[in-house]
């Protein structure tokens, strides 16, 4: 057989291949339910939904037995645990959200309204406490010319 042959052969069959390879890339990086990893005799399973762990050891006959770890004997239960509690603190959030006026909304729609913009004072503000607290200097000042003018020196004040 010649060479272009062979080319025109193997083009299509190389192309087919390479285009296969990214779709396993991507089923290989779906994660699945459990993940294992290797350990001294046997190896390590975890339940990436309930975060179980267990270790598993090859058996009689080529079958393989798993044994849940001691600490994650109670998982189960703790799982039921903390859904019965998120429960119940949504139910207390909504309470809380009617009292409060909010009831209906979502979070992001509650602080939708943009702020009040800061205002500034105009001149006229700026002129009125300005006289004010020149009002207060002059009568602070007054009177405490006045204790000084009517007071005698020794007498206490």
């Amino acid at each position: 057989m010649p060479t272009t042959n062979r080319i025109r052969i193997a083009a299509p069959a190389l192309l087919a291949l390479a285009m296969t390879l990214p779709a396993a890339a991507q089923v290989r990086e779906a994660p699945g339910r459990y993940t294992m990893q290797p350990v001294d005799g046997g190896f390590l399973r975890l339940d990436t939904q309930t975060g179980a762990v267990a270790m598993c050891r090859p058996g009689a006959g080529g079958s393989v037995t798993c044994q849940a770890s001691e600490s994650d004997q109670g998982v189960p239960g703790e799982v039921a645990r903390l859904r019965a509690e998120n429960i119940e603190l949504k139910a207390e959030v909504k309470r809380l959200e009617e009292i409060a006026g909010l009831s209906g909304r979502t979070g992001p729609q509650i602080n939708s309204q943009p702020p009040e913009k800061l205002q500034l004072p105009t001149e006229q503000d700026v002129d009125q406490a300005l006289d004010y607290v020149e009002r207060m200097y002059k009568k602070f000042r007054d009177r405490l010319r006045n204790l000084e003018n009517g007071s005698k020196p020794g007498t206490p004040l």
